[in-house]
């Protein structure tokens, strides 16, 4: 989508996702987070989560991965970067749960070329439960 695209209050909403084990033994050995709560079933279950969770860093990147997935495609053809992003985690999210985004625009910035806009990603699990909010600035390219 180009800058004139984005219109303050737009909402989509994502398909879900379902989080696999291979998701967190890809994520873990790729980024080298080799925590015992992501990774140790048996030492999770001694901890206040009951079991094995996310990291939160996999959460985040399967809830903009979702974003890129939306029909609308706010990180196609006239996206420049994302500039910004702010990670808030509400609830740990587990093996087997289902995610989706849902994304609003929140505020634009109109520059000479290009503008910022301003979106709001709140991730969801199977139940509606809120489990992370990602707050992004991205960088959109004019029209002309």
């Amino acid at each position: 989508m180009y800058f004139e695209d984005f219109q303050v209050g737009q909402k989509w909403e994502s398909k879900g996702r379902t989080v696999t084990e291979t998701d967190v033994v890809l994520f873990t050995g790729l980024t080298g987070a080799l925590n015992p709560l992501f990774l140790d079933e048996e030492y999770a279950k001694t901890t206040r989560f009951k079991g094995r969770i996310l990291p939160g860093l996999l959460t985040a990147s399967i809830g903009v991965g979702l974003t890129y997935q939306l029909p609308s495609d706010p990180f196609g053809e006239g996206f420049v970067a994302l500039t910004k992003l702010e990670i808030n985690a509400k609830k740990p999210v587990k093996i087997g749960d289902t995610l989706k985004a849902l994304v609003e625009v929140i505020n634009k910035q109109e520059r000479e070329k290009d503008g910022k806009v301003y979106l709001k990603i709140s991730i969801i699990n199977q139940n509606k439960e809120e489990v992370m909010i990602l707050n992004m600035e991205i960088l959109a390219n004019k029209r002309s």
